[in-house]
């Protein structure tokens, strides 16, 4: 009995992300294919305009060498290239369950996907949005009318649906109401003895 050899994974959900956000970070800054292969081969890594679309089609893979050179040449970081676009979080081998936030802030290495490390960022923003939220119901009711009035109720109202927002990704990540309790974020800076 004969075994199939295979070559390789077929390239995945993540690669057509990186292929797309290099595209539009190419073109954000109006660099050519031929002004990108040129800055790629004086970088040492070779790669020809052809090369290049075939790598924006998601007909190439990129490896992490050419991302971090493409990144630093494109003028943005690999975890931008890395994170999907549009609201979207699908990428090869993490399940969807997470909020696009959380993807991009894991994938600029801001969070891990864990229990813990959910819990310990979105206690961090439970407590810095109640801050700002009572910043700005404080100042509504204090505050200059003219200084305060339309923009402050703005932010107030979107810090809010923040709050809405955060509540129910507490609740998912633990229904005990740690994230709202908060108590492991702020331990964190009691003064020591």
């Amino acid at each position: 009995m004969e075994t199939e050899r295979v070559r390789g994974n077929p390239p995945g959900i993540t690669n057509t992300h990186v292929a797309a956000n290099i595209r539009a970070a190419r073109q954000a800054i109006g660099m050519d294919l031929r002004t990108m292969s040129d800055a790629l081969g004086a970088a040492g890594r070779k790669l020809s305009p052809s090369g290049i679309s075939k790598l924006e089609n998601g007909d190439r893979r990129v490896d992490v060498d050419d991302l971090t050179v493409i990144a630093y040449l494109l003028r943005t970081s690999p975890a931008a290239l890395l994170t999907p676009p549009d609201e979207q979080t699908t990428l090869t081998g993490v399940p969807e369950s997470y909020l696009p936030e959380e993807i991009e802030k894991w994938a600029r290495g801001e969070l891990t996907l864990t229990s813990e490390g959910l819990l310990a960022y979105w206690q961090q923003e439970w407590v810095q949005n109640l801050n700002r939220i009572q910043y700005f119901e404080s100042a509504l009711r204090h505050g200059n009318p003219n200084q305060a009035s339309h923009d402050y109720t703005q932010r107030l109202a979107a810090l809010k649906e923040r709050q809405r927002l955060i509540r129910e990704r507490g609740v998912q990540i633990d229904p005990t109401g740690r994230v709202f309790d908060a108590a492991d974020y702020l331990d964190r800076f009691e003064p020591t003895e």
